[in-house]
């Protein structure tokens, strides 16, 4: 019985050894691989490729065959302007709008105005902003002094704005 101790002694004291060894060189592989990552793993810019990929106007894909970009570009949204132009375009037999495409419409119209001052990249930017956040920016946007977007427009726009990118 004592040499079956002995040998249940000696077989467990080299498990254990093997084990550590394992152990070791697994904290090593871990070690190097922590020391291999990127001190920033995510910039602002990665998170904003991520949450819009592109930021696509539809106006542009419904629209734009038979108007020009210009057509566009002139101040919109006086006393409903966009509504009336909108509604009017959809009974016209040669551009039948369904109520999805004319409420995308109306959002990419919205959001449009606002690249007559910011670029596309910009406009994305605001995606990773919180709710808050994005209506104090517009809110201050509006607040300038030449700036054609009126105080109760604001949640217009980020309505707008949100169901263009989906949110």
């Amino acid at each position: 019985m004592d040499s079956r101790n002995r040998f249940v002694v000696v077989f467990l004291t080299v498990l254990n050894a093997f084990l550590t060894l394992l152990l070791c060189g697994l904290v090593r592989d871990t070690r190097q691989d922590v020391g291999a990552l990127r001190t920033v793993l995510a910039t602002k810019q990665d998170l904003v490729n991520v949450a819009v990929p592109k930021l696509t106007f539809f106006h542009e894909e419904k629209c734009t065959t038979c108007h020009s970009e210009r057509r566009f570009a002139g101040s919109h949204n006086v006393r409903g302007q966009v509504e009336r132009t909108v509604a009017h375009m959809g009974q016209m037999p040669d551009a039948p709008f369904t109520p999805d495409e004319t409420a995308r419409i109306h959002s990419s119209l919205e959001v449009f105005r606002c690249t007559q001052c910011h670029d596309a990249d910009l406009l994305r930017r605001l995606a990773i902003k919180s709710p808050s956040e994005r209506m104090r920016i517009v809110g201050e946007m509006a607040a300038k002094p030449g700036s054609r977007i009126s105080p109760d427009e604001v949640t217009r726009i980020l309505r707008a704005f949100e169901q263009m990118i989906g949110f």
